[in-house]
């Protein structure tokens, strides 16, 4: 019956989605858009729903960011993913620059557990490494970092 009126109610059909996890504004319009609800209506319901404080584009950002990052995954990437579910960039800058999270000691630790204590013996063994954590979100300060951490 639940699922009966979440299917013609757009609110409904929100609510149930912000239940489950944080959504951006952008992400949920695109949910209940595939959903085939109409854009006034869908308009309608973010509306009920942020007034109610259900929606968060600063709280998903954070709980992301947390997750994700004890994930391995780096500042660089953690931005694109925000920016890919349409928070904005102001948001994603502030919310990188206040995480608890040190990414150069993230880096170096992620390092340390895919390729060992052991400095890469070549350039490219080196570049192995590089492009992995590059690829993973990390800037090239923070992988010189830890590879200079694997000297130690």
């Amino acid at each position: 019956m639940a699922k009966a009126s979440q299917d013609r109610d757009p609110v409904a059909a929100a609510v149930g989605l912000l239940s489950r996890r944080d959504h951006s504004r952008e992400e949920l319009k695109q949910k209940l858009r595939s959903r085939g609800f109409v854009v006034s209506d869908i308009d309608k319901a973010i509306a009920r729903v942020d007034d109610w404080g259900y929606l968060n584009d600063a709280r998903f950002a954070e709980g992301f960011v947390r997750y994700r990052s004890a994930r391995g995954l780096g500042p660089i990437r953690l931005a694109n993913e925000l920016r890919e579910r349409g928070v904005a960039a102001e948001l994603i800058r502030q919310t990188l620059a206040e995480a608890e999270q040190d990414w150069f000691e993230l880096c170096a630790d992620l390092c340390q557990r895919k390729f060992g204590t052991a400095p890469p013996s070549d350039f490219k063994a080196r570049a192995k490494v590089q492009r992995y954590l590059a690829y993973r979100g990390f800037d090239m300060e923070q992988i010189r970092y830890a590879l200079e951490s694997l000297h130690s």
